[in-house]
């Protein structure tokens, strides 16, 4: 569900509010498939990292389609689009966090065999 306030739309995705406002982009204007681009709604997510990703709709001069960026197409209401870039982002930053993690734990992994290699050759030099 979509509120609207002339610039800024708050839209309601699973149990959470973003706020999306309408900014002025380099893009508008520009024909995108066989539509133009009349309108880019922003919205900021926090990634984890004390940073923010953006999350952002685009709104067709034919007042009736808007496209999520992350994803080719149309839906015919804000919302739906909203809703679908929100939850594209989201899966990203959860992706990225997943990925970090398994870096950290292979390289900590890594430490800890080199560690006990290292123990271990000290253990037989000296029995």
């Amino acid at each position: 569900m979509a509120q609207e306030n002339g610039a800024i739309r708050t839209v309601g995705v699973n149990g959470s509010e973003f706020t999306f406002e309408r900014m002025d982009h380099p893009m508008v204007g520009r024909k995108m498939g066989d539509r133009k681009l009349a309108a880019v709604w922003t919205t900021g997510l926090p990634d984890g990292r004390n940073g923010f990703v953006t999350a952002s709709v685009n709104e067709f001069d034919d007042g009736v389609l808007y496209g999520p960026s992350s994803v080719p197409g149309a839906v015919s209401d804000f919302a739906g689009s909203a809703a679908a870039e929100v939850t594209i982002r989201w899966l990203e930053i959860t992706n990225q966090q997943l990925i970090a993690k398994a870096v950290r734990q292979r390289d900590m992994m890594m430490v800890a065999a080199g560690v006990s290699a290292a123990l271990l050759i000290v253990a037989i030099a000296f029995r």
